[in-house]
């Protein structure tokens, strides 16, 4: 099935970038997820540097995010560090709002990322090396990359093979308020330091095809980086580092239809990922840490698609059985490790899609099973006795959800979706931290309520316009038990279920070709969304870190062997505290990419200003993102 295709015939609102023409270009993915319609990036400093991202308002942690339908999201913190995941291998990124596909396991509040690894376009051609791609990259900062793609189709085979390579200094200039923002008397320039970080990853893919009946694909994919911790930006850490390995590995396997009517699939995957962090001179907390923890995931899902005979009924069937371990090692005051958490979690999903008047109307309802168990221990009631056992817990969930696509014409689709989706407690959340965190068993699930409607059109040519995309959509979502964190005694805290939100807004995204020699596309995103708990300093105010408006743009032409690009980004106002006390403005960036095909067959340069107007607001009250950047990158295609 062709995924372009999908997404006009899906009853959810999904989005896609297809990666083979923009990989000479230095962006990495928090750059191009906070150019995508409904999508918020918050960063904590430039390239590379912790970045987080929510869907439609959702907290960071409501959004699942997965490589080849493989869970990578944090157990532990709940938080996904989209800046570890490299776009180096990577085929398309699809971003699901407001909902997560049965496909792809447990669901989310927020909706789903999924990185695709597969270039089904490179293996077109029957050739045995279907393609190579090289680039190199260089630019402001110090900060360099370097990447090898290689499509090879052995025999009945095919292969990708992918290595690559990111550094950077970091070391922007920044406008610094010491800390006092009310006295401007004591504001200065001054560099970002320890901020500097180097990266390495690779990923190796092997398609086969088992004759007529069945294709396999096994994938390893690796990743390791090591950076400096710079800190708030007015205190500055000068030795706190950090590093993160993460090894993945899956293989799955689909049949071919049988009898015509039945398909088959499954996927077994493990994954383990590595974090250390040391502050041993306590430069960014009250007591030096040394941590080396290690996080082990794997399981495997099951899922059967049945056509069922003389009915316009599909069946969709799937149940995924998932393992969690956490393995905390602490150096200080001397090397301490354990005690082991763990968590079972099981999904099974049932969907039922129902074609009516030859598929101009699509109905589908999914129902999903949802339980997990976990191991827990009770904090020491002083820091030199041991935690103590109090045995598992457990709970589950059932999350329903419907969805409707009416077809009104060849062009035009209606869209229409209501479901309910949950937050499994995070491992902080609920067996704590020793020495800042209060674990809290008895908390349940966040859970959501989600709701949207629009129309999408979308044409090969109407005109001098070609290859039209207009979406429209209106969401309107609710949250409830929102876990919290609140004071437990002077130096902890513990988190409880108390939060709740309702998030509004619209979306309207649209993209075209032009004559055949320009392209042009431009997102728009209005929220309002406000915090409605029971905590009446906080009932009614605006959600922070949500900016009420967020628009993009892009206008790019082609004049014979050049390609100039255009963008704009508009960032709305929005508070960054809860109490609604601190609020960034709004802000405009600006990024012009010029790109050149040189003589040699494959080969081009491009040279790409971001932030053009040197515009140097914060995500993050206290962390700075740099200002203006130049990047240049070489790149032969083959």
């Amino acid at each position: 099935d062709d995924p372009r295709a999908q997404l006009f015939h899906r009853s959810g609102f999904v989005s896609m970038v297809e990666l083979s023409g923009r990989r000479d270009r230095v962006e990495d993915l928090p750059f191009l997820l906070s150019q995508m319609v409904g999508v918020r990036v918050q960063q904590y400093g430039g390239l590379g540097s912790f970045a987080t991202v929510s869907i439609r308002g959702s907290s960071s942690s409501q959004v699942n995010v997965y490589v080849d339908g493989i869970p990578v999201n944090d157990p532990y913190l709940g938080v996904t560090n989209i800046s570890d995941l490299s776009l180096g291998g990577v085929g398309r990124v699809e971003v699901y709002r407001g909902f997560s596909p049965p496909h792809l396991g447990s669901s989310a509040i927020g909706g789903a990322i999924n990185l695709v690894s597969a270039d089904t376009d490179m293996w077109r051609g029957g050739r045995a090396l279907a393609g190579v791609d090289v680039l190199a990259s260089y630019g402001s900062f110090d900060t360099a990359r370097q990447r090898f793609t290689a499509w090879l189709q052995p025999s009945l085979f095919r292969v990708k093979l992918h290595a690559g390579h990111t550094s950077s200094l970091g070391d922007f200039s920044f406008y610094d308020d010491n800390g006092t923002p009310v006295n401007p008397g004591d504001d200065t320039w001054t560099t970002r330091v320890n901020n500097d970080g180097e990266g390495y990853n690779m990923l190796a893919r092997v398609d086969a095809d088992l004759g007529s009946v069945a294709t396999a694909t096994v994938t390893y994919d690796a990743f390791t980086r090591e950076r400096g911790v710079p800190g708030l930006g007015s205190f500055q850490s000068t030795t706190a580092r950090s590093e993160r390995t993460r090894r993945l590995g899956h293989a799955s396997i689909e049949t071919t239809p049988l009898l015509g009517q039945l398909r088959l699939f499954g996927t077994g995957f493990y994954a383990r990922s590595n974090d250390r962090f040391s502050d041993v001179d306590a430069e960014l907390s009250l007591l030096g840490q040394d941590t080396d923890n290690t996080i082990d995931v794997y399981g495997g899902r099951a899922r059967a698609r049945w056509l069922v005979p003389l009915v316009p009924l599909a069946l969709d069937v799937s149940h995924e059985g998932r393992k969690e371990e956490f393995h905390p090692v602490n150096h200080l005051p001397q090397t301490t490790e354990g005690p082991d958490r763990w968590r079972h979690a099981q999904t099974t999903a049932l969907t039922a899609e129902l074609y009516l008047f030859g598929e101009s109307i699509v109905m589908n309802a999914t129902q999903r099973w949802e339980r997990y168990e976990a191991e827990y221990w009770e904090d020491a009631r002083f820091p030199w006795l041991p935690p103590t056992p109090t045995g598992r817990i457990s709970d589950e969930a059932r999350t329903p959800s419907a969805g409707v696509r009416w077809q009104a014409q060849s062009w035009i689709a209606v869209k229409a979706n209501v479901g309910r989706y949950y937050r499994l407690p995070t491992f902080i959340e609920m067996f704590g931290e020793v020495g800042s965190v209060t674990g809290n068993p008895d908390l349940v699930p966040e859970e959501g309520l989600n709701r949207d409607v629009g129309v999408v059109l979308s044409t090969k040519r109407l005109g001098a316009l070609e290859n039209m995309y207009v979406e429209v959509s209106y969401f309107d979502n609710e949250a409830e038990n929102l876990i919290l964190f609140f004071p437990n005694s002077q130096y902890t805290s513990r988190p409880v279920n108390i939060g709740a939100a309702r998030i509004r807004g619209w979306e309207a995204t649209a993209s075209t070709d032009i004559a055949g020699r320009f392209q042009a596309a431009v997102n728009y995103t209005r929220f309002d969304a406000r915090d409605t708990s029971d905590i009446p300093f906080y009932n009614g105010n605006f959600l922070p870190s949500r900016p009420r408006g967020d628009v993009n743009m892009s206008l790019s032409g082609l004049w014979h062997l050049w390609r100039l690009t255009y963008e704009y980004h508009h960032i709305g106002a929005n508070f960054i505290d809860r109490a609604n006390l601190r609020e960034i403005p709004a802000r405009d960036l600006h990024n012009l990419i010029l790109r050149m095909r040189l003589p040699l067959s494959g080969l081009t340069f491009t040279i790409e200003s971001r932030n053009l107007s040197d515009n140097q607001i914060s995500d993050v009250n206290g962390f700075p993102l740099p200002g203006r950047a130049v990047f240049t990158t070489l790149r032969y295609e083959m």
